[in-house]
């Protein structure tokens, strides 16, 4: 079973689409049914973000929403921004409806532009703008880690979306970058096991 051929589609705009399939929201970006991400992954996202989510929020990248959903489901948020580039995704993501939530505020703009631009503060940054964890992602990471410290309110965490099937040097490098704290770090590292 194959989710584009057995799985309904839902909605489509430019170079997004997402389906129904299996129960599951599946998005996809680009030519060749290249899936960005599945609803399920709910499970690994909850147990990567854990309860650090707070106050004012701030995340890099929409994907499905399925973070952002995640994300305002503690009611100790009271926002959450989410800047996303591609404007398709934006347009699919409306059509779904994925996320009713009046604390939640889609922004079409580039993420990087959008930290160091911003003079809003945040309690909790998470990013989540990529697709694997390579050599190239960890430089890029590590510009908009050292960017989102400016707009972090003291006591606030940085997380990123961590790919478990990330080889280990890269692994090693991307907790370096994140500096998180010892709970957060061996949460993260017991799922990379």
């Amino acid at each position: 079973m194959i989710y584009f051929i057995d799985g309904e589609l839902i909605a489509e705009h430019g170079e997004a689409k997402v389906y129904l399939y299996d129960g599951f929201l599946h998005l996809e970006i680009g030519p060749g049914h290249n899936l960005w991400m599945v609803e399920s992954e709910i499970e690994e996202l909850s147990q990567q973000i854990g309860d650090l989510p707070r106050g004012n929020c701030l995340e890099i990248g929409l994907g499905l929403g399925v973070a952002s959903k995640y994300i305002l489901s503690f009611p100790e948020v009271t926002k959450l921004t989410t800047v996303e580039i591609n404007p398709d995704v934006i347009a699919v993501h409306q059509m779904v409806n994925y996320i009713d939530d009046a604390r939640h505020k889609g922004i079409n703009g580039n993420g990087l532009d959008f930290i160091l631009q911003t003079e809003e503060k945040y309690d909790f940054i998470f990013f989540d703008h990529y697709s694997i964890i390579d050599e190239d992602t960890l430089e890029i990471l590590e510009v908009y880690v050292n960017a989102a410290k400016k707009i972090l309110n003291k006591g606030g965490t940085i997380l990123a979306w961590f790919d478990p099937y990330t080889p280990k040097e890269d692994a090693s490098k991307f907790f370096d970058i994140l500096n998180v704290d010892l709970d957060t770090y061996n949460r993260l590292q017991s799922y990379y096991n």
